[in-house]
C-alpha cells in the first residue's frame, strides 16, 4: 500500500492520509530534515512558529564589504521559523515555559538581587534588596453566592439558617467533594448567584488594584505617624518609602480571579529615584503587612450598573512574610502562563463572538461558565458598561487585566532577560564568527536585515506532529539531565513540588 500517495481519507492507525503524506515528505530528504529540525529547536520547539522570508548580512561599516551573508532561500520551505512568544500555555507550551522561567527569574531577582552587574552593562537589582521587608499576599474575590467546595475534613456546606433559599433550593450540602469533582465551584442555587456582579467585579479588578496601592501609602502614613510620634503626610511617606510589587492572576474553580502578589518596601534615595535602597527603620515587614490589610479592607470601586454594590476585595486575605524567595518565585511563576481556559477545559484562550457561544458551551460543558459568558455579552450591550469592553474579554469572563504585571522598580524587565540571553549566545560563539563580531559591534561590522512575514503556524500537514515529537524528546532529555545533576525528580514549578 502506498501510504505516501494517499491525500484523502485516513490510513491505519487513525492518521489522516494528508497528514501522513506531509510527514513522509518532510523526512524524505535527510539534509532538509536536519535543517528543519534545527530550526524547530532554534524556536524552542514553538507550537505555532512565525514564518518569515528574507536574509541578513554582516557588512563592514568602513568599506561596505559583505563579510557574511545568509538567506532563507536555501532553508526548508524557503522560510525562517521564529518563536511566537505567546505566554499562554494553552496556545504554545514551549513559549509559555520560557515565559514562566523568565517570570521566576524576574520575581526572584526582586527578592534576592545579585552582587555583580549583569553582562554588557545591564543593570541588576542589588543584593541588599534581600534585607528589605517583603510579603506574599493573596487577594480574593468576594462571595457572589454559595458554591460547592472541595473539602477533605467535613461536609461541603453545613446546615445554618434556612434550609432552603427563596427559590426552594437547598442552602446546604452534606457531601464531601474531591478536588477534581466537576460540581466544585458551581452554585448551590443558579438563581441566587449574582452573575452580573461577578462579571462587573472582574472588570473592576485593575482599578481595584490601582486604588489598593494608593491606600497602602495612606496606611503607611498613618503607621509612620504612630511609630514616629510625628504627623506624617502621604506625600512625605512617598518621598522616603516606595512600594514595589509583582503580581499574577489565577482563576478559582468558581470562575473568579484572585491575585498573588509579592510586595516589597524600598527606600527612596535623594537625587536618584531609580536606586533601590533600604527603607527607614519604622517601615518593617509588620508595617507593610498591616498597611496591606488596612488598604484591602477600605478600598472600593463604584459599579456603573445601578443596584450592584461597589467592587471590593473578599474577606479571605492572606499576607505572610517571605522566608524562601525561590519558593515564592516558583509559586507566582507557575500561574503566569495560565488562563481561564486552563481552569475550564474547552473555553477558548482567545476572544470569541456571540455566534460561537453554543459551540463553546458544548465544549466547556459547565453551565456556570456558560452563564458567566452570557452575562458578559448581556452587560456589554448596556450603555453604562460600554467602556468596560466585556465582550472583548469574554474568554477571560470579563477580566480585562494583565495576568502578570510588576511595578517599575521591582526588578529587571523581560527585555533585560532577553538581552542577557543574547549576550550569552554571542559570548559563546567562536571569535572568528563574523556574525558574533557584528553582534558585539566590534571590527566595524554592521548587521543588515531584511525580513518579510509569510504566516503563523506550520507550512505542511504533519509538521505539528513532528514538531511535537521533537519537543517531547527534548523535554525527556532535559529531565534526564536534571536527574543526573540533582539526583532527584525535576521541579518544573520551581516551588519544591508544591501545587497549592
Amino acid at each position: 500500500m502506498d501510504l505516501a500517495g494517499r491525500t484523502a481519507g485516513s490510513v491505519p492507525g487513525g492518521v489522516p492520509g494528508g497528514v501522513l503524506a506531509g510527514m513522509l515528505a518532510r523526512v524524505a530528504d535527510a539534509d532538509k530534515w536536519r535543517a528543519w529540525s534545527r530550526q524547530v529547536a532554534h524556536t524552542g520547539h514553538c507550537a505555532r512558529p512565525v514564518r518569515v522570508t528574507g536574509g541578513a548580512m554582516a557588512v563592514d561599516g568602513r568599506t561596505g564589504e559583505v563579510r557574511a551573508e545568509w538567506s532563507s532561500t536555501g532553508e526548508p520551505d524557503g522560510a525562517l521559523l521564529l518563536a511566537c512568544g505567546d505566554r499562554r500555555a494553552a496556545i504554545c507550551p514551549s513559549c509559555a515555559e520560557t515565559y514562566r522561567r523568565d517570570t521566576w527569574h524576574l520575581v526572584s531577582a526582586g527578592l534576592r538581587g545579585r552582587d555583580a552587574a549583569l553582562p554588557d552593562g545591564v543593570d541588576a537589582v542589588p543584593a541588599s534588596v534581600g534585607t528589605h521587608p517583603a510579603v506574599l499576599a493573596t487577594f480574593t474575590a468576594p462571595s457572589f453566592g454559595a458554591v460547592h467546595r472541595a473539602t477533605a475534613d467535613g461536609p461541603c456546606r453545613v446546615r445554618r439558617g434556612p434550609l432552603v433559599c427563596e427559590h426552594a433550593m437547598r442552602s446546604w450540602c452534606d457531601a464531601r467533594h474531591a478536588a477534581d469533582d466537576p460540581i466544585v465551584g458551581r452554585p448551590l442555587c443558579w438563581d441566587c448567584y449574582r452573575y452580573d456582579a461577578h462579571v462587573l467585579w472582574h472588570a473592576a479588578v485593575p482599578e481595584l488594584w490601582r486604588r489598593t496601592m494608593i491606600y497602602v501609602y495612606r496606611a503607611l502614613a498613618r503607621i509612620g505617624s504612630e511609630r514616629s510620634g510625628v504627623p506624617v503626610s502621604v506625600r512625605a511617606v512617598r518621598s522616603v518609602v516606595r512600594v514595589s510589587y509583582v503580581k499574577v492572576a489565577e482563576y478559582q474553580r468558581r470562575g473568579a480571579v484572585h491575585l498573588h502578589a509579592v510586595i516589597r518596601l524600598d527606600g527612596v534615595a535623594d537625587g536618584d529615584r531609580s536606586a533601590t535602597v533600604a527603607p527607614p527603620g519604622w517601615a518593617d515587614v509588620t508595617a507593610l503587612a498591616d498597611a496591606i490589610r488596612d488598604a484591602a479592607g477600605r478600598v472600593a470601586v463604584p459599579c456603573p450598573v445601578p443596584g450592584i454594590a461597589a467592587a471590593r476585595w473578599g474577606a479571605q486575605l492572606d499576607v505572610a512574610p517571605i522566608a524562601d524567595p525561590a519558593r515564592a518565585a516558583g509559586y507566582l511563576a507557575k500561574y503566569a502562563t495560565k488562563t481561564a481556559s486552563d481552569t475550564f477545559a474547552g473555553l477558548p484562550p482567545r476572544r470569541f463572538g456571540l455566534r460561537s457561544v453554543p459551540a463553546v458551551s458544548r465544549r466547556v460543558n459547565n453551565p456556570h461558565v456558560g452563564l458567566l459568558v452570557a452575562a458578559c455579552f448581556r452587560l456589554a450591550r448596556r450603555p453604562e458598561c460600554a467602556g468596560l469592553r466585556l465582550a472583548e474579554h469574554v474568554h477571560a469572563l470579563g477580566f480585562a487585566g494583565h495576568f502578570a504585571t510588576k511595578s517599575r522598580w521591582y526588578s529587571v524587565t523581560r527585555g533585560t532577560l532577553r538581552a542577557v540571553r543574547r549576550a550569552w549566545r554571542t559570548r559563546n560563539r567562536r571569535d572568528s564568527d563574523p556574525w558574533a563580531e557584528a553582534e558585539r559591534g566590534g571590527g566595524g561590522a554592521v548587521l543588515v536585515r531584511d525580513w518579510r512575514y509569510l504566516g503563523t503556524g506550520w507550512a505542511r500537514l504533519g509538521d505539528a506532529d513532528l514538531a511535537a515529537t521533537l519537543a517531547r524528546d527534548h523535554a525527556a532529555a532535559r529531565d534526564a539531565a536534571d536527574l543526573a545533576v540533582t539526583a532527584r525528580p525535576p521541579d518544573r514549578d520551581g516551588d519544591g513540588g508544591r501545587d497549592d
